[in-house]
Order: structure tokens, then C-alpha cells, then sequence
């Protein structure tokens, strides 16, 4: 995108279209810091990192946009907004991968092919191809002449494009690369055609044989262009082209590739050996050297709609250099709500979540910075959370004594990044309310289509909490409500439920009351109430119940007793375990039959049950084994019984069944 922030200043307030303007940062001390500026001020010599005040001296009719601020920083949403719609348009032509909020890679290659087997394509290539320029063409132009005029270098660009169209190859062959740069090149105007009807944002592109290639030319002919860069042109563009103008050389690696070599220009590269470069670079990064310089890359285009990483960041330059702990806790709290809010958007937007936390650190220790980073798992986006988990990890680098409320060395930046996303579903993205509200409990709202899966007449379970008053089955108030009182309604029919057919299968059945333990004295019996006028003999109290809500006989006397020791306490030899009976003054209850044993179940004890019929599984299928082999005879005799002499004699083994039986008095 061309001078991206700046028309999206525009945009928002279209006096500022056709003149010079700046978008400046936050700061209000001498008019704030410049981020990006329009090309007629640039024309003027207004350049990014300037300050306000320097750059309206220069440009006296210069107009400032600021930066919206929120929590106490730039707020880029506006900006990322933009990018989203840019971003949408783009994707409706190829495959694109995000670098950055105003940059994007696409791979046409596919989509050129097909363009090239439509019949007179290229004959109206001189027509549709109107703001593109071949680098290189033509061929007699010298690169270092000095830059042309506006009527000249437009003049110079068709000259150079019919040059181009003039010498690909006459066979027409679809796999030329020839061929494919120049079906590229028209479907690229396409799609910026697209961006700026839809949008109304201009941008420039470079189409070539890779990505380093394709960014490098796609600055060479700014603003409203787009350039061609062919293969046959790398090597002159090459000899004067500084190394640190190529993607990932603008670095430290780009400055210890122009020390330990002395060289200025990519061209010269060309000069050392691959062997060379293996010795000064390593065999990976001497390699890469050694194709880059020749205008070989092979780093694929990674479909990448959205950013691999989200994060904030604050600098605290000259006397705004943190020094105390609460300054420090303070901004990672402003960062970390920042975080939440753009995190949580994110997910509600394009279902994906976090895992891993970044906090960055920047410290200033004698005339000089030094960066920290630490990394830490990312459960979710709570901004105090967030904000706590930061501190822990960075706590350690402060020396001030502990006592102290002080922080040395000054804090001048901070940084809060999330990343390794994974992709979540919808229903994953929701709260906890969501999960523990029935579906049927939802009303249908204006314009709402009816759920098809529904029955007609189908009602939600209510518990009753007063005149007029309920609460629906399957809410979160609902699990922390007693269980009804109103013990006046029949049981009603009962009423079968089928649920898919597991490895031990289990079908739901009416309570039915088993034999009551031997020991269990008998309940208290209860005096009904009078039948209410409002009960309804239809009413089915709901499943989402906890534990305490049934107080049968057996789990008041049994508290904290495992499923097991109940089970073996109420068992016989032979016979499988049953429940304790329930007190009768509870309605009817839809309990869960284990198909192998016949027993009904309570549903929470399900999980339980089956292990206990794994577990007499596991019993049996140990006991029918064949011995074990007897030992191998060693020729160390001796050593195999010294190592014999310490361990116990084993008096015999006990099947599962006498774990669970009573112990004698």
C-alpha cells in the first residue's frame, strides 16, 4: 500500500486528498513523531522519524493527522480495519499470504497459466497493462542516468513495456516464464484496479520469479505503479543496489555481511565462491548468499490470511524511562488490556486462540539498550491475568533491592505478544453460560429462523422457585439451586431413551427400586402436602442435578464412600452390585441400565459402573493366562542366588474380588 496510514487519513477526512500531510504518533512534544508521510510532502523533504515542529519548517503547509489513543497508546484499529478490507478484495484473485498490516505476497502462478491459454491475451497486453513498467526495458537506458521528469518517465515506461511484449517468445509456449511474468502482470492490475473501486486505496505491487525479487520491485516505481522484474535484469539492477535494500538483509546480517566482506552492493556478492560464504556464514546462510545474489530464493508463498502474531508494545524514551515497580506494573495492565480486547476479537472473528505469551523487555544500561524476552503458556485473555503472569516473568531483571519500590536499570520498552494460534471451534469460543444453556431455552427473535431439528410442543423442565418465579433447566443458576420440594405430582409413564450403542452399551429406563440393603434402616416417612393447583402431572425434574440434592439413606450414612466400597458392602458373593434405595419422598428419577448386568444406575455413577466391569474383566482375563515359563538357567548360579536372598517369599495372590469384600470383625 502506498503511504498507507496517510490515506486512510485521507479517507476519513477528504480535505486532506492532494496535499502535503503527515500522520504523527501520540505524542504532543514537538508535534508528536511522524510515521508516515504523503508523497507531495515528501517531495518537500518530510521524511518518517522527523518531529512535527522540524517537519512543518520545512513544508510550512504540511497538515498533521494524529493517531487515535486508547489506554494510553496508538490505537491502530482504524488502520487494521482498512487492512481487512484491502485484504478481502485481494483474496477473491489468488492465494495471499500476510506479511504485515499494508503488505501482502499472492502466488499467480497457477492463475497465470489459465490466462494463458485464453486466444488473444496478449495482444491487448499493450492496452490493459496502462501502470506497468519493465525494469531493465529498454535494454539501452543507463540505471544510473539521473531520474527522468514525469512526462519523460511516463514516456519512458510505455517504450520500455512495448520492448518487453516485443521480445517474448513467438511459439507462444505456456510454461515461458516469459509468459507467465507477463499474464501475472495483468491479472496484478486486476486486482489493484479492484482495491481501489472498492476501497478507494491506491497501492503499488512487483511481480516477479519469487518474493525477494517481487518486494525488491515492487518499491522501484512508487506510488500507483506496479513493476515487472525479469530474470535477464536482476544482474544489472543488482550492481547498484545496496545490500541492506533486500528482504531480510536490512539487518544485523546485512551490516556483519558488508564488514567481514567488504562489499556495498548485492552485485559484488558475486565475486565469492560458495565455499567462501559457507566459511565467513555457515553452509545454510552462506548457501542462501550465494543463490540470493544471483536472484535465486525459494521460499514458497504460505497461504497466510491473518497475522501469525498479536501484540502491543509501548517505548519509554529519555525521561519517560520506567523506574518504579508501579510504572511497571501500570503499563503491562494498559498492555494487557489491549491484548484482551484485540485477542478476543480475533477469536470471535476468525475462531482461533492463543497459546503462548511473549513479554519483551527493554532496558537501558550505560548509554546502551539491551532486549529480554520470555515466553510463558497462554490459558486465556484476562487482562489482570495477563498482566500478573507478565510481571512474574520479568520481575527478575530488576536489581534494585527488594525492599525498594524502585526499578533499575529504567524500563524504556515493554512488549506484550500472543502467538501459536490454533483454530477453535464456534461453540469453543463461547462462555461457560453458553455451554450450561439448553438450546431450547433460547427464544427465537425477530427475523430469527426456527431450529429444524426441533419438536414441536417440546417443553424445558422448570424448577419452581416461588409464585411466578423459574428457573430453566440447564442455566447456571440451576446447578446451584435445591432440588423441588413438591412431592405431591405423580409419577409420570414411563418413558424410554435410546442414546447410541457403546462397547458396553447402557439404555435409560424409569427408577425402579432395588432390594434395600440389609443394614439401612428403614426412611422416616414424610407426610405429602396438598396437590398444588399449578403442578402439572406432566413435570420431569431436570438431570442437572448435583450430588446433594439426592439424600437417600444409604449416601447419608456413606459419605465419602467410593462407588466401589458401596458396591462391595451391598454385594454378595455371585451377585452384582446394586444401589441403595432411595428415599420416597423423591419424585421418579430416569436412571441408566447397564446392558451386561441388568443393574440401573444412577447417570453420574455411569463413568464408574463401566470401570467396575473393566476392572472384573481385567481379573479374569489374568486369571485364565498359562503359567509363566520357568527361568533360564545361567551359568552364574551363585550371583542368581545372592540376588534371591532379600526378597520375600510371595504366600499367594488375591483376586479382585477380596478387595471389596467385608473385613472380618
Amino acid at each position: 500500500m502506498d503511504c498507507f496510514y496517510v490515506q486512510v487519513e485521507q479517507k476519513a477526512n477528504p480535505e486532506l486528498k492532494g496535499k502535503p500531510c503527515a500522520v504523527v504518533q501520540y505524542k504532543t512534544w514537538q508535534g508528536g513523531g511522524i510515521v508516515a508521510v504523503s508523497y507531495e510532502a515528501r517531495a518537500q523533504g518530510v521524511k518518517r522519524g522527523m518531529m512535527g515542529v522540524e517537519a512543518m519548517k520545512r513544508c510550512p503547509g504540511l497538515q498533521l493527522a494524529q493517531i487515535p489513543e486508547a489506554h494510553g497508546k496508538a490505537n491502530l484499529s482504524r488502520y487494521r480495519q482498512a487492512s481487512g478490507q484491502v485484504l478481502a478484495v485481494l483474496s477473491r484473485f489468488a492465494v495471499i499470504e500476510r506479511a504485515s498490516i499494508d503488505e501482502v505476497y499472492a502466488d499467480l502462478t497457477a492463475e497465470a497459466g489459465r490466462r494463458l491459454k485464453q486466444p488473444g491475451l496478449l495482444q491487448q497486453a499493450a492496452t490493459l497493462l496502462g501502470s506497468t513498467c519493465v525494469e531493465g526495458f529498454p535494454r539501452d537506458r543507463d540505471s544510473r542516468a539521473p531520474p527522468l521528469s514525469a512526462l519523460h518517465r511516463e514516456e519512458a515506461r510505455r517504450e520500455g513495456l512495448q520492448a518487453w511484449l516485443d521480445s517474448l517468445p513467438a511459439d507462444r509456449d505456456h510454461g515461458s516464464p516469459e509468459l507467465l511474468l507477463t499474464a501475472g502482470a495483468l491479472i496484478v492490475e486486476e486486482m489493484r484496479a479492484a482495491v481501489e473501486a472498492e476501497t478507494g486505496y491506491r497501492c503499488s505491487a512487483g511481480i516477479s520469479h519469487n518474493k525477494v525479487l517481487a518486494k525488491l520491485s515492487c518499491g522501484l516505481n512508487k506510488p500507483n505503479r506496479q513493476t515487472l522484474l525479469p530474470m535477464e535484469s536482476v544482474d544489472r539492477l543488482f550492481d547498484t543496489l545496496p545490500i541492506s535494500t533486500i528482504r531480510n538483509l536490512g539487518g544485523k546480517l546485512g551490516e556483519s555481511v558488508s564488514q567481514l566482506l567488504q562489499v556495498h552492493n548485492m552485485g559484488q556478492l558475486r565475486a565469492f565462491s560458495q565455499a567462501q560464504l559457507h566459511t565467513s556464514f555457515g553452509v545454510k546462510t552462506g548457501s542462501w548468499l550465494f543463490d540470493l545474489c544471483r536472484g535465486l530464493d525459494f521460499e514458497p508463498v504460505r497461504p497466510r490470511y491473518f497475522t501469525k502474531s498479536i501484540g502491543c508494545s509501548k517505548n519509554f524514551m529519555g525521561k519517560e524511562a520506567l523506574t518504579m515497580c508501579e510504572q511497571v506494573k501500570h503499563w503491562l495492565l494498559q498492555l494487557s488490556t489491549e491484548l484482551e480486547e484485540r485477542l478476543l476479537q480475533d477469536q470471535q472473528q476468525n475462531g482461533r486462540t492463543a497459546r503462548q505469551l511473549a513479554v519483551g523487555l527493554r532496558l537501558h544500561e550505560e548509554h546502551q539498550s539491551r532486549s529480554f524476552s520470555r515466553c510463558c503458556p497462554l490459558a486465556r485473555p484476562d487482562a489482570p491475568r495477563l498482566a500478573q503472569r507478565a510481571w512474574t516473568l520479568i520481575q527478575a531483571f530488576n536489581t534494585a533491592h527488594p525492599p525498594q519500590a524502585a526499578w533499575s536499570p529504567p524500563v524504556i520498552g515493554l512488549s506484550l505478544v500472543a502467538r501459536d494460534f490454533f483454530e477453535t471451534s464456534v461453540a469453543s469460543a463461547r462462555g461457560i453460560t453458553d455451554f450450561l444453556t439448553s438450546s431450547s431455552s433460547q427464544s427465537l427473535g425477530a427475523g430469527a429462523a426456527p431450529n429444524p431439528g426441533r419438536v414441536a410442543g417440546a417443553q424445558s423442565p422448570v424448577r419452581r422457585l416461588g409464585p411466578g418465579g423459574a428457573h430453566r433447566a440447564g442455566t447456571i443458576t440451576s446447578f446451584f439451586m435445591h432440588a423441588p420440594t413438591d412431592k405431591t405430582c405423580p409419577s409420570p409413564d414411563p418413558v424410554t431413551h435410546t442414546f447410541p450403542a457403546q462397547p458396553s452399551s447402557l439404555s435409560i429406563a424409569p427408577l425402579t427400586s432395588p432390594p434395600p440393603l440389609a443394614p439401612t434402616p428403614p426412611p422416616v416417612p414424610e407426610t405429602p402436602p396438598s396437590p398444588s393447583p399449578h403442578s402439572s402431572p406432566s413435570h420431569t425434574p431436570p438431570l442437572g442435578r448435583r450430588d446433594s440434592d439426592r439424600t437417600g439413606p444409604a449416601e447419608m450414612e456413606l459419605p465419602g464412600v467410593s462407588f466401589f466400597k458401596r458396591k462391595a458392602l451391598a454385594q454378595s458373593p455371585g451377585q452384582p452390585p446394586v444401589d441403595p434405595p432411595l428415599s420416597p419422598g423423591l419424585p421418579t428419577e430416569v436412571l441408566v441400565r447397564c446392558a451386561r448386568c441388568g443393574q440401573s444406575t444412577l447417570p453420574r455413577q455411569v463413568a464408574e459402573h463401566k470401570d467396575f466391569h473393566f476392572a472384573l474383566d481385567l481379573q479374569r482375563s489374568l486369571s485364565t493366562l498359562p503359567p509363566p515359563s520357568p527361568p533360564i538357567q545361567t551359568k552364574h548360579k551363585a550371583v542368581d542366588q545372592l540376588r534371591g536372598l532379600g526378597k520375600r517369599a510371595r504366600t499367594g495372590s488375591k483376586t479382585l474380588d477380596w478387595y471389596f469384600q467385608k473385613a472380618p470383625p
